[in-house]
């Protein structure tokens, strides 16, 4: 048969399995060397730079695999500078939105997660739905609860201990489960190693840097091959004062800045002598403050706040990761035994000095008329004329209402810690079935994760006092629950002789005549003084604190997979088949600290439980109810391998998954016509796939 008609006829034939109603893409690809598949589940052994198509759980195919893998050896990392995970993937074409900086959407939108983990994301549709193996085997999630989903963190892996990486760059639902929508990435470790290799490094630049030190030992335990590594990772911290691009002035389209700081602005609700309704468009003023400090003023209404001096570009990371291997045979049945940890650390993590409130005007930042900062301010300043040409009498005493946060352009950052953990377990007996042309291929893993995530946290209820002169652990006067308030707060009994700004009690300024020294870089107040300081007026660094606290949260996740697997040829170069089942159990939970646990306190005074809307003690940082759950995955699979001449190969596969209250079916055709000495083309049908029906 001629070329054309050979092209022809497998055309046609792909066209009418698109037209029966599955999508199909077709791509060209060079005619590359012949390859070997190495094992169940793995992706192949080829030569190095080599592409090849695969993705298949047939252990003795006979044909070209229709599917695009792209593979990254050890000597390929080293010509690399045996990069990190995260950089790694970075330049991967295949790779979209790699997530593992600390200001990556996945971390900044959650906070559930630290900043030492590291994903894939292969084709931009999201690192849920790219199936992460390691040996072929599936590993647990991180612990944190995401909106985008659970993944896997490729940080846990020693790099030392990577043989290659083979990444499957198209969806693989059909062989894989419905996890592997986007693809999958393979983690090979150096299984047959032996010897011993060091690696140390040390990456500098200018104000920060990685150093690495790892270790490998391999070597002959009777019949079997034991191999061993371990690794230590350390990073810098680079703050962005280092750069000078990293601190941009405003206007940056608003980078970096936020609307609310402190100094801030001051809403004096003209008539009104109470908490009641405040709105945002009574008179207003900004702190004269405000530029002097680092801020930058807005007309009359705000004064903003450049958070990004606490906000590192770099965290910094510790990584402690260990992983062995044990593998060998007994007859013709040979077994694989794995084991994994690693220990992730940030610890010193910094963040802005306080955040802004979520209600502006609920009354919990209330500035009455004998306020010891507002008394100063009024009577070097009795009217005032604002941005907006409105000149105003402050000598009144309704209350006024502060539009700013706690703590701004004096700092300093709030540090938390942030730690995590993983383990795995695996292990596997593969072989032939008697005389026959049947194999078999058993194998269980267990992998589970422990992290804990800090966030600061400023309690309303506390502000509300310090802002009224009763701050202070020792002031001995109370908040309690007023659901006829805005701010939902009142002042509970004041003890005899108990005065607002006296003894243990302290007020908290909002003026910038309680703030000396700015904390932003190059701000006019930053070397020198403020003019308008003044000792007496200014809260003590243990009332911040007071009001401060810390919301952890200790997340778990675990997975339990086993899968048997039946591989066997039909007509030897002819065709082959593989079936199997799998099954999955994974657990998650959360447990918060007792201030973040709202099941303990849903409202603004810690243990009420007579408001309305339970969001907590806190204002902004919100804390969670503790959670537990689990979901069982039953799959079950079949392929068939089919090449019924020199040109044309051919593979179908079909793969059932049952999640409880939800199941996936996953079908798919490929072809792979070979046009000539260096082209073929390839054919793959498949139904368009939705997320998969995860639970947790």
């Amino acid at each position: 048969m001629p070329r054309m008609s050979k092209f022809s006829y497998a055309f046609i034939v792909l066209g009418w399995l698109c037209l029966a109603g599955m999508p199909c893409s077709t791509a060209f690809a060079d005619q590359q060397e012949e390859a070997e598949l190495d094992s169940l589940y793995m992706l192949p052994v080829i030569e190095a730079e080599a592409v090849v198509v695969t993705g298949t759980a047939v252990r003795e195919t006979p044909i070209e695999l229709p599917y695009a893998v792209a593979r990254i050896d050890r000597e390929a990392l080293a010509e690399q500078g045996s990069p990190s995970m995260v950089d790694l993937f970075k330049n991967l074409s295949a790779s979209n939105g790699v997530i593992g900086e600390a200001n990556s959407w996945y971390n900044a939108q959650s906070g559930d997660i630290p900043e030492t983990v590291a994903n894939v994301n292969l084709r931009g549709l999201g690192a849920s739905r790219t199936l992460v193996l390691l040996n072929g085997r599936r590993q647990t999630y991180v612990p944190g609860r995401l909106v985008g989903g659970r993944f896997v963190d490729v940080n846990a892996f020693p790099s030392i201990s990577i043989e290659r990486l083979d990444i499957l760059k198209e969806g693989a639902g059909a062989v894989y489960g419905s996890d592997a929508i986007a693809g999958v990435a393979n983690f090979i470790t150096r299984s047959n190693f032996e010897g011993f290799e060091l690696d140390v490094s040390y990456d500098y630049f200018d104000s920060a840097g990685d150093a690495l030190l790892g270790g490998i030992w391999g070597g002959k335990v009777g019949d079997s091959n034991l191999v061993v590594s371990l690794e230590h990772k350390r990073r810098g911290n680079l703050r962005a004062e280092e750069r000078d691009w990293a601190l941009r002035p405003f206007p940056n389209y608003g980078w970096g800045w936020s609307w609310y700081g402190n100094p801030g602005a001051f809403i004096i609700p003209d008539g009104l002598q109470t908490d009641e309704s405040v709105l945002a468009g009574e008179p207003r003023f900004v702190d004269p403050g405000c530029e002097g400090l680092g801020g930058y003023q807005v007309g009359a209404s705000t004064c903003r706040f450049r958070y990004q001096p606490w906000d590192s570009i770099i965290e910094k990371l510790q990584h402690t990761r260990g992983f062995a291997e044990f593998n060998g045979s007994f007859g013709e049945t040979e077994y694989h035994l794995e084991a994994l940890y690693h220990d992730a650390r940030v610890p010193e993590w910094e963040t802005t000095p306080s955040f802004p409130p979520i209600a502006f005007y609920d009354g919990v930042q209330q500035v009455r008329a004998d306020h010891p900062g507002r008394v100063a301010f009024v009577a070097e300043n009795p009217t005032y004329t604002n941005a907006d040409g409105v000149t105003l009498d402050l000598t009144g005493d309704q209350p006024w209402y502060y539009f700013g946060r706690l703590v701004g352009n004096a700092g300093p950052g709030r540090v938390q810690s942030r730690e995590s953990r993983t383990r795995r377990l695996a292990g596997s007996l593969t072989g032939p079935i008697g005389e026959t042309s049947m194999s078999y291929d058993l194998g269980v893993s267990y992998s589970d994760t422990k992290g804990t995530v800090r966030q600061p946290a400023e309690y309303a209820y506390r502000k509300f006092l310090a802002f009224r002169g009763y701050g202070g652990p020792n002031c001995g006067v109370e908040a309690v629950p007023d659901p006829s308030a805005p701010s939902g707060l009142a002042l509970g009994a004041i003890p005899s002789g108990v005065a607002p700004g006296t003894g243990n009690c302290s007020y908290f300024n909002p003026f910038s005549n309680g703030i000396q020294f700015s904390a932003q870089p190059d701000a006019p107040y930053t070397d020198s003084a403020n003019p308008n300081y003044r000792a007496d007026l200014a809260h003590g660094a243990e009332l911040i604190d007071w009001i401060n606290e810390k919301v952890a949260t200790t997340s778990e996740a675990s997975l339990l997979s086993m899968e048997a697997i039946l591989n066997g040829v039909i007509k030897e170069d002819v065709a082959s088949y593989a079936t199997g089942y799998q099954l999955r159990r994974v657990d998650v939970s959360a447990v918060p600290n007792a201030p973040g646990d709202l099941s303990r306190n849903p409202c603004r005074i810690p243990g009420d439980r007579s408001c309305a809307i339970q969001t907590g003690s806190f204002t902004f940082t919100s804390g969670i109810h503790p959670y537990e759950a689990n979901q069982t995955v039953h799959a079950v699979f079949a392929e068939l391998a089919l090449k019924p001449n020199d040109w044309l190969d051919s593979q179908a596969a079909l793969h059932f998954e049952d999640y409880g209250f939800a199941n996936s079916l996953d079908p798919k055709i490929s072809l792979r016509a070979q046009v000539n000495d260096y082209l073929a083309l390839r054919e793959r049908c498949r139904p368009r796939s939705e997320r998969p029906p995860w639970m947790i």
